[in-house]
């Protein structure tokens, strides 16, 4: 097999080498998750003050080989070091799957079929309150056009995530983490029948809740530990139900069954850890709390997504497996699509695509000028416009900000 990976020495980096991967966290250094070119050794120098050692993609460097000297001395592999432990939990070839549709495009296409993924899942739900069977055939003919849509283009619903009501939180919850677990197996390389299994997961992995008292779930206060110990029964409900459903894939269940159960040990039902936790489970818990906490709740305010990409990272290794939560990173961005943002010129803006080798620099829809003053016309930009020339004036991201800042309206933008 062709060397694709190739693990290097700081002080053998040369000029035109990618590095994909560090020898630490990316967030623990000021270099941008995407990874970057070495272009002199300025910059190898700069590295050498944050890590001993890096992976170098072979293909995306700019140098028409690499010299046998380091062949012989840096160990080589064929994955970098965080994601090759995920494609071998998942044994499988890693699909690369590639941007089909325009985000314009795609979201037309969306659109068309949001409604009906909507009134499936609120028949899911009534038939699951009065206790009859879940039409599974019904659920899947809605969700395989959602992931065909976003193995096309996964920003188009991950922009319609950002439509969340406050009074239709679970909903809305199971579609959002439908929809960034299959954006985050797509990033993962995994099958389509793989990505539609995780979304059946998703818009399941809740389904119990519907056995429990309404006003528990709709509490604008701090549950008591005998109440949450009721909630935490959800799970258990769960897996009832859908045992009554025929033809429950054993993936699905294992979502149910473990989306609570934490790294260190400290989730529910069983108390599971590490690699004790299935990866379709692991990929649940990360996406649950990640939709959970930038969502309207009965008794909290969302955060900013920025903030839940800090507090993801805050949790890693704890909560939730390092390598995963790194892997997620890099499919949310740190500002993700739907975060409103403001630019190094002062202009203010909401991030409307991802450029996937670029996370820090998205493409802008600019909604207020300098002045803070609303625009007659609202523009894009391309943050990426100008890397490639080094141009020392490229347009930045300066801060994140969060939902409603300068009392924008997401109806200005999203529709």
């Amino acid at each position: 097999m062709p060397i694709t990976v190739l693990k290097v020495r700081v002080s053998d980096l040369q000029p035109g080498m990618f590095v994909s991967s560090l020898d630490r966290p990316w967030l623990e250094t000021p270099y941008p998750i995407q990874g970057f070119h070495i272009r002199s050794a300025e910059d190898r120098l700069g590295l050498q003050q944050f890590c001993d050692w890096v992976y170098v993609d072979v293909i995306k460097s700019k140098i028409n080989s690499i010299s046998k000297q380091i062949l012989s001395q840096n160990e080589h592999i064929n994955q970098a070091s965080d994601a090759a432990q995920i494609y071998e939990l998942t044994r499988r070839s890693r699909i690369p799957y590639k941007k089909t549709a325009s985000r314009e495009e795609e979201i037309a296409s969306a659109q068309s079929h949001y409604t009906e993924v909507e009134t499936t899942y609120q028949t899911l739900l009534h038939d699951a309150e009065h206790d009859r069977q879940i039409s599974l055939p019904v659920l899947k003919s809605a969700i395989e056009p959602m992931v065909e849509s976003i193995v096309r283009n996964p920003d188009a619903y991950i922009w319609l995530t950002h439509l969340k009501s406050l009074d239709s939180y679970s909903y809305h919850h199971a579609l959002s983490c439908s929809v960034w677990a299959v954006a985050f197996g797509r990033h993962l390389g995994l099958p389509v029948s793989q990505l539609n299994s995780l979304a059946t997961g998703c818009f399941l992995f809740d389904i119990g809740k519907t056995k429990l008292p309404r006003d528990l779930l709709n509490s604008t206060r701090r549950l008591t530990s005998d109440e949450f110990e009721t909630v935490k029964q959800h799970v258990l409900f769960g897996l009832d139900l859908i045992k009554q459903t025929s033809g429950v894939e054993k993936l699905v269940l294992e979502m149910i069954r473990t989306h609570h159960e934490r790294h260190n040990g400290s989730g529910y039902p069983l108390g599971l850890t590490g690699n004790q936790i299935p990866l379709f489970g692991r990929i649940a818990g990360i996406v649950d709390a990640y939709d959970a906490i930038t969502s309207y709740r009965p008794y909290c305010k969302p955060i900013p997504a920025y903030e839940a990409v800090e507090n993801l990272y805050q949790w890693r290794g704890i909560d939730f497996q390092t390598e995963l939560v790194e892997q997620f990173i890099q499919v949310v961005g740190i500002y993700p699509v739907g975060s409103l943002v403001q630019l190094s010129d002062g202009t203010v803006g909401v991030v409307i695509s991802q450029n996937e080798h670029f996370r820090l620099r998205p493409q802008v829809m600019i909604l207020l000028d300098g002045d803070k003053q609303l625009l007659d016309e609202f523009y894009e930009v391309d943050l990426r416009a100008g890397l490639e020339d080094d141009h020392a004036d490229t347009l930045t991201i300066a801060r994140g900000l969060p939902p409603g800042a300068y009392a924008l309206d997401q109806s200005l933008y999203y529709f």
